[in-house]
């Protein structure tokens, strides 16, 4: 297989999963408020099945990878860290140069998604060469 057609594979799972990832955070938020739970305590628990959903579905159908999953899982929440930390830059940036905030929020989300995917490809998913 062609190295650009393994990369469009890559990336065309990285959107699938992405989506996956999407509905199952909203279905538990929204799941969780129709059945009464706080606002707040709804949202963290949609980003946690998220962030938990993200790294199973990016580790076996993403990537494909085998490594050692401590190791893994330990980059993946840095990775997830520093691009939230970016996402929050771009949007705070965003805002104060006047942009209105659905426009902000979705190019932060941009953002976000672009570095998360560099980050899996690079730091938490790599394969080494021998």
């Amino acid at each position: 297989m062609s190295r650009l057609k393994h990369e469009a594979g890559i990336l065309s799972r990285y959107s699938l999963s992405g989506a996956l990832n999407t509905v199952a955070g909203f279905s538990t938020i929204f799941g969780l408020t129709a059945l009464g739970f706080q606002p707040y305590a709804a949202n963290a628990a949609g980003y946690l099945v998220g962030l938990v959903l993200g790294f199973f579905v990016s580790r076996r159908f993403v990537f494909r990878h085998e490594g050692k999953m401590s190791a893994q899982g330990a980059r993946y929440l840095m990775a997830f860290g520093v691009c939230f930390v970016i996402n929050l830059l771009v949007l705070r940036f965003a805002l104060q140069a006047g942009i209105h905030e659905m426009w902000a929020q979705a190019g932060s989300t941009a953002v976000y998604i672009v570095a998360m995917f560099l980050a899996l490809r690079l730091f938490v998913f790599r394969h080494r060469t021998n």
